[in-house]
């Protein structure tokens, strides 16, 4: 008959509550660790709903794009603000055509619309330059937005 007590002093991974704490630490390591990516996760274009210049559903996430504001295209103050708000959404949709590796890096955190945070990046450069560099958004980190009109 085999004494499992033995079997416990020398088992260094199994603790007297049965490996409930390895499991809890894996757990617990899991839900921290998961919404925090360390590197981006290639996307694939067919995935991707663009809902504007810097909000795109994936996979039926929604996620607001850091670092750039684009005008709206669905609640517009002036005409002005619709046409380079669809001229932002156009330039997403074209980019996102291009065959270019599509890199999504997930943030901590949602927006005040419950959307997850996100960096975008079209064949290795960050969308937000892309179209802040044509003019189609400007440089946002949070707080208060300009008016395009």
């Amino acid at each position: 008959m085999t004494d499992t007590t033995n079997i416990e002093r020398r088992n260094p991974n199994k603790n007297r509550q049965g490996g409930t704490w390895c499991v809890l630490a894996v757990v617990l390591l899991n839900i921290s660790v998961l919404p925090v990516a360390s590197k981006a996760e290639p996307v694939r274009p067919v995935s991707i709903y663009v809902i504007d210049g810097d909000t795109l559903d994936i996979e039926g996430q929604r996620f607001r794009l850091v670092g750039y504001d684009t005008p709206e295209s669905y609640h517009a103050k002036c005409d002005f603000e619709l046409a380079l708000g669809n001229a932002a959404a156009k330039r997403v949709r074209d980019l996102l055509a291009s065959g270019q590796l599509l890199d999504l890096v997930i943030l901590p955190g949602r927006d005040r619309y419950d959307r997850g945070l996100a960096r975008f990046s079209i064949g290795g450069k960050n969308l937000a330059e892309i179209l802040i560099g044509e003019g189609l958004a400007r440089a946002y980190q949070g707080g208060r937005r300009q008016s395009w009109c």
